[in-house]
């Protein structure tokens, strides 16, 4: 029976960027409860200590980003790097469980057991230093490790986050071995405002970067539209080892600090069609939980996108038909196959 393995890290939960801040505990809390109340043995929780060490931070971020989140430790108060992104004293040890859970993901999905990254802080739009609620970037971490060390050979991450995953990106931008693909609120309506259709990667990385930016309100009717012009045939050639996941749970219709479209069904639409691709590679896959901030909502749309990967009777992805993609989004999908045209066949 396919099962999901959630670990989580006991320090996110006290770890925090100041109060009133969508990024809360609450997540996890809320997520821990719902875990708690289900008897279905296809789903487990359990808590890793375990910490990553300097050297496997250093794989992707600099000595000065590592020694800055090191000294919050000793900070004693509530610290902030932006006005978005902050730290307290719990917060370096709790990134660093966040990137050992991340990795020890990589290291132990399998084609029937795949692991969920129940852990704060979340990741993708680290790179140079701290950002958009992210201390380390745990799924770029985990990546590049697994190349390195020559666990896999190529890895597709695909992020769906309603925020474009900047540092995931910029982190690879250059590696042909690790695909990049992130479909997200257009830039010139939600932060970080990157990941225009153009960013498609340098040097020998070109090609490897996937934006794929939507407009106001944008449901899974147009998600389903970039699935199937361009991801799919994309995974298919790229032909991953393994599928990392950026699980970000507010492209949600009523988030509170998005401005997509995508409902509950929407999110099992999303697991259905990620599935569909692990099952269709024979590769493993994991999930890290990246943003998602309606407290209310986020078991049910995490629900919605687990059940796939754990329900043997598998339906073939689709979404509702009172739903249809916009306009704008068709003109974005045929730019992007015009732009990613050299590299793959669209």
């Amino acid at each position: 029976m396919p099962s999901i393995r959630f670990i989580g890290n006991e320090l996110g939960k006290q770890h925090s960027n100041g109060m009133f801040h969508p990024e809360s505990p609450q997540r996890l809390e809320v997520i821990e409860k719902w875990i708690s109340n289900q008897s279905n043995d296809a789903i487990s929780y359990e808590i890793s200590e375990e910490k990553a060490t300097r050297d496997e931070i250093l794989t992707v971020h600099t000595e000065d980003h590592l020694k800055l989140l090191e000294k919050t430790k000793k900070f004693g108060g509530q610290f902030h790097f932006s006005a978005d992104t902050g730290a307290n004293s719990h917060s370096y040890d709790a990134a660093l469980q966040a990137v050992s859970i991340g990795k020890k993901a990589l290291w132990e999905s399998t084609l029937k057991s795949s692991i969920f990254c129940l852990v704060r802080p979340p990741g993708h739009h680290a790179d140079y230093g701290p950002q958009g609620f992210c201390l380390f970037n745990n799924i770029a971490i985990s990546a590049e490790l697994a190349i390195r060390e020559k666990k896999f050979q190529r890895i597709a991450i695909i992020d769906f986050d309603q925020h474009f995953g900047n540092g995931t990106s910029y982190i690879h931008e250059t590696n042909p071995n690790i695909l990049y693909i992130s479909t997200h609120a257009s830039p010139t309506i939600s932060y970080p405002g990157c990941g225009f259709l153009d960013e498609i990667g340098k040097e020998e990385g070109r090609g490897f970067n996937v934006p794929i930016p939507f407009g106001f309100g944008a449901s899974e009717a147009d998600l389903k539209l970039a699935f199937d012009s361009i991801i799919e045939p994309i995974i298919s050639q790229f032909k991953p080892e393994f599928l990392a996941i950026s699980a970000g749970f507010d492209a949600f219709e009523r988030d509170p600090v998005g401005v997509l479209g995508v409902t509950e069904e929407g999110f099992s639409y999303i697991g259905k069609q990620l599935q569909f691709y692990a099952e269709d590679q024979r590769i493993p896959c994991a999930h890290f939980l990246e943003g998602g901030y309606n407290i209310k909502a986020l078991p049910k749309l995490l629900e919605a996108y687990i059940t796939p990967f754990i329900n043997e009777e598998k339906e073939d992805p689709e979404v509702s038909p009172s739903l249809r993609p916009k306009t704008e989004s068709i003109t974005t999908i045929q730019r992007s196959k015009s732009i990613l045209s050299d590299f793959w066949s669209l």
